[in-house]
């Protein structure tokens, strides 16, 4: 389900940028490791209602500001204390191993990158959610 907005004021800039939002679901850990470890092992459409999957995994909103960074979204109501404990208090988010990004994304976003490379990334809470950053340029320099 994806949902662009043409046109917004971005609060730290003069001037209007593209801003571009979706709704996925997250699956947390290392796509090698099946699931356990560090980092996003998949970005999927919406989990269906009764499906389950062993994996920890949440909804989160992804919002891409051209040519600055990847912004994904959680919001503290969905996620549980033990998946909180592991993967968002230390201040940054650990990605053990790289992941796809869904092709969806990438191409109606043009982004300039089809994965996110393993490293640390920062992380913020918020009243109501928590907010992992990607921020592109970097990640394209370190291709």
């Amino acid at each position: 389900m994806l949902r662009q907005y043409p046109k917004a004021v971005h609060p730290l800039r003069a001037g209007e940028v593209w801003i571009r939002d979706v709704e996925m679901e997250v699956v947390f850990g290392t796509p090698s490791k099946n699931c356990s470890g560090a980092g996003i092992c998949l970005i999927t459409n919406r989990i269906r209602q009764g499906y389950e999957i062993p994996c920890p995994h949440t909804p989160a909103r992804i919002h891409y500001l051209p040519n600055q960074e990847l912004v994904f979204r959680f919001r503290k109501r969905y996620l549980s204390e033990a998946t909180v404990q592991a993967y968002f208090r230390s201040g940054f988010f650990l990605v053990e191993e790289s992941f796809c990004l869904p092709r969806l994304l990438v191409r109606r976003w043009n982004l300039p990158l089809d994965q996110i490379q393993a490293g640390r990334y920062p992380v913020e809470e918020f009243a109501l959610e928590w907010r992992l950053y990607f921020p592109i340029p970097a990640l394209i320099e370190s291709k």
